[in-house]
């Protein structure tokens, strides 16, 4: 994934889980390597598509009637976009839009340090399961 992808899905990220004051940026997790890892493993034409759309959301605040793009709209603004595009007449914008929110949101929230602020400790799961099945005599 090339730096300017990274931004633009760190900036849409950012936008649509909203994580601060409470939680850390998202450009202070993993949410973007994850991705990058994502679509390194993803067949070549499913990255691809996503890296357009990618694209896509950085330059559609201008055809929206915005001024500069995503990646340089402020906070509120970005909000504002987003809520447009989300209600967009054609079905496919709101698809599109909405598959790149669950993607955001599986990106942020499977950071692991994050899931250890929230309470949720994944390795500590692994060894509780380890060790039951062993007391069990489970394979």
């Amino acid at each position: 994934m090339t730096k300017r992808e990274a931004d633009i899905f760190t900036c849409f990220a950012d936008t649509v889980v909203s994580p601060e004051p409470l939680l850390p940026p998202v450009r202070s997790t993993d949410a973007a390597a994850f991705l990058s890892e994502w679509l390194g493993l993803a067949p070549k034409l499913n990255a691809a598509g996503l890296r357009a759309a990618l694209v896509m959301l950085d330059l559609a605040p201008r055809a929206m009637g915005f001024r500069v793009g995503l990646r340089k709209l402020n906070r509120a603004d970005r909000a504002r976009f987003l809520q447009r595009v989300e209600k967009h007449k054609a079905p496919a914008v709101r698809q599109a839009v909405k598959a790149l929110k669950g993607i955001a949101f599986l990106c942020y929230y499977g950071d692991d340090s994050l899931m250890k602020r929230l309470g949720y400790d994944a390795d500590a799961n692994v060894a509780r399961a380890r060790a039951l099945r062993t007391a069990e005599g489970r394979p």
